[in-house]
Order: C-alpha cells, then sequence, then structure tokens
C-alpha cells in the first residue's frame, strides 16, 4: 500500500445511477502521474529490480493505470472465501503453479478499464473468469499482443503506419490516437534491432551515434532519442529526417537502406515499442462502455513528469441491465435489488493492486 500512488490514499469515490436500460457507474480518485504503456517492447531496456532475468534484447516492460470492478455470475468461491464476504479474492486463488485469476468454483463478470487498452476506444474490457479459465467474452477484442513470436522476448510485429488514427468513441465524438502510446494503424515492424544496435555504437568516423545521442540514447551533446515522442514519427519521416541533418552525412550517408531500418528499429526499441494494438471489439466484448477524463490526443512523454499535470481519474462505466449473454452478469430488478462487488485500483501495476474486498450496489 505504502508504494501505491506514491502512498497517497487514491480516495476513490463510486457513484451509481440507473435507467430503464443501463447501469452507469463513476469512479474518482487521485494518481499521482499518468501510466499510459502496458509490456511496451525496449531493446536493453532498464533493468527491472524485481526480476530476476537479464534485460538483454527485446524485453517487455511498463503498465498502465486501471480499475476492474468484478461481479457474481454464479456462486464463486476460492481458498479465501466466498464471493458474497470476500469480493474480488474469490475470484482468484493459490494453485500448484502459482496465483491465478479465475475462482475454483462458479463465475464472476469482470470489467476492466485500462488506460493502454481499452480507454482510447471508450470501452472497458468485459471478461469472465470460471473454474478453469479467465478470458475476455465473446466477439473481437479490444486489444492483441504485439508480438512476433511466442513469447515476451520475440519483439514487436507491427508498428504504427503513418496514417491519422481517428477513432469514433461510442458516445460519437470522435478522436485521434497517439501513436507514440496507441497502435491502432499499423504495419509490419521492419529491421533488425540487434544489427541496428551494432551500428549505433560502432558507426564511424569521427566517433559512433553513442558518442552523441548517448549510450542507450539518453542524449549528450546530440538530442535524446530514448523518448516515447520519438516513436510518434513514421518509419519514412524518422529516415527523411536524419537524410537532411548535413552533420549526419559521415555516418547515415553510408548506410544502406536496409542498414537504416536497422538503426531505426534499434532507436524503436530504445523508446518503446506500443505492446498491444487495437481493435473496435464486437458481441458481447463490446457490452461495457467507458468515458473518462483522459485524451488520447497527444499524451504527454512519460519519461518528462515534469510535463506531466494529472492528478485524477474520473471513470464513467456504462453497461446494459440485462445483455442476456451468458457471460455476463444480468441485472434483474425484478428479482434483486443489492449486488455484491469488488473494486480494484491497479497504479502502473496490474499484479499488485489495492481494492474493498467487497461493496454493495443497491438499487434503490
Amino acid at each position: 500500500l505504502s508504494a501505491f500512488n506514491n502512498g497517497d490514499d487514491p480516495g476513490l469515490i463510486l457513484k451509481a445511477a440507473y435507467d430503464n436500460e443501463n447501469l452507469y457507474i463513476l469512479a474518482e480518485w487521485t494518481d499521482s502521474d499518468l501510466n499510459v504503456s502496458n509490456s511496451s517492447w525496449l531493446y536493453n531496456g532498464p533493468l527491472d529490480p524485481k526480476k530476476a532475468d537479464a534485460n538483454a534484447g527485446w524485453t517487455s516492460q511498463r503498465n498502465c493505470d486501471k480499475i476492474a470492478f468484478a461481479f457474481e455470475i454464479s456462486a464463486a468461491l476460492s481458498p479465501a472465501g466466498n464471493f458474497s464476504d470476500k469480493g474480488c479474492a474469490a475470484s482468484c486463488h493459490t494453485g500448484a503453479g502459482g496465483p491465478v485469476m479465475y475462482p475454483t468454483s462458479g463465475k464472476v463478470d469482470m470489467w476492466n478499464w485500462s488506460l493502454a487498452r481499452s480507454a482510447p476506444l471508450g470501452y472497458a474490457e468485459d471478461l469472465v473468469a470460471t473454474a478453469d479459465s479467465f478470458s475476455t467474452d465473446s466477439g473481437q477484442k479490444l486489444s492483441y499482443r504485439n508480438v512476433s513470436g511466442s513469447t515476451d522476448r520475440s519483439g514487436p510485429a507491427f508498428e504504427w503506419d503513418g496514417i491519422s488514427q481517428n477513432v469514433t468513441l461510442p458516445s460519437g465524438t470522435s478522436t485521434i490516437l497517439d501513436p507514440g502510446f496507441y497502435l491502432l494503424n499499423k504495419t509490419p515492424f521492419t529491421g533488425d534491432a540487434q544489427k541496428g544496435d551494432s551500428i549505433y555504437h560502432t558507426l564511424t568516423p569521427p566517433g559512433d551515434c553513442a558518442s552523441c545521442h548517448g549510450e542507450f540514447g539518453e542524449g549528450g551533446s546530440a538530442t535524446a532519442v530514448n523518448i516515447i515522442s520519438q516513436n510518434k514519427k513514421t518509419r519514412a519521416s524518422w529516415i527523411a529526417s536524419m537524410d537532411n541533418i548535413p552533420d549526419m552525412a559521415p555516418y547515415w550517408g553510408s548506410l544502406s537502406a536496409a542498414e537504416k531500418d536497422d538503426v531505426v528499429a534499434y532507436l524503436r526499441g530504445l523508446s518503446g515499442v506500443p505492446g498491444y494494438y487495437l481493435n473496435t471489439p464486437t458481441l458481447s466484448n463490446a457490452d461495457v462502455k467507458a468515458v473518462s477524463n483522459v485524451t488520447p490526443v497527444q499524451i504527454v512523454d512519460a519519461m518528462l513528469p515534469s510535463t506531466n499535470q494529472h492528478t485524477k481519474y474520473q471513470v464513467l462505466i456504462i453497461r446494459k441491465l440485462q445483455t442476456n449473454n451468458s457471460d455476463d452478469k444480468q441485472f434483474d430488478l425484478t428479482s434483486q435489488t443489492a449486488y455484491s462487488f469488488g473494486v480494484a485500483l491497479m497504479n502502473n501495476d496490474g499484479k499488485n493492486h489495492i481494492g474493498s474486498i467487497v461493496e454493495t450496489l443497491t438499487f434503490k
């Protein structure tokens, strides 16, 4: 708890309303910073003191801010107890391989608003936990892992294609997604970051790129290249900009087109490629809509917190009282007016979170 939100109480306030069709839950809480990325791809990124594995090559790093709600569909149980007593804690348990995010019996409906994976499209993830799985609801998901292979060291499969990422939200308003953090319009990721790393550190004359831009792109006599804003450039514009810098001609001008792609792949790895790409959800995956006070247009660089004026989240969750989907909680006010639920906050960390054991939503 002392590490969450720099030890400050987030002061979560929940308000609810309903009409003949929808349930509305408004959540407000304070947060000291804005964490927008989830599982970003970094090449030779910073060492994670919480993990034993090395940081060489491609790694998946960073996490985002989230709020999650859990409602019981059918009697859920875990070693922690019953859902009616323990809320979220009854939705997960410790198995032979460690903690798992589903109960030992029963079924739980979970709504997960994620700043990286659901908020930019105006939804919350709609998930269901049963006795043997934890998965998204039916239909196309909101986000898919941007991975070229099968592991979190495989590297990215896609990068931004340069086309403005215009989105019409469920509310009817339009927005543009910041390509430094969100990947919607994509193209295959090209270039070999390992080769680009070698070129960056050995290119001559009279010195390599690192001598000016820093060993890890942190900057020196020349600008830093390891900040997220670098990924707001298209590959073509990045290459063209370096083609037009006279001082770089002795270095950059000697490279082949393939080698330039390799260097850009490495530079993208220094600033972080989005770890997921987004899709408009369908069917039951599109049940939970969300409106927030965070605009996905030109988000400040998370590596420059002095420019970040973020202090409070305001998130409005909207869902039909009855969806008639088997993977959803149904709110039938003719038979029941009080519903137990759990709520959890995540601050730049999906695994370690804080929340209430159990709350009650009462329809008056």
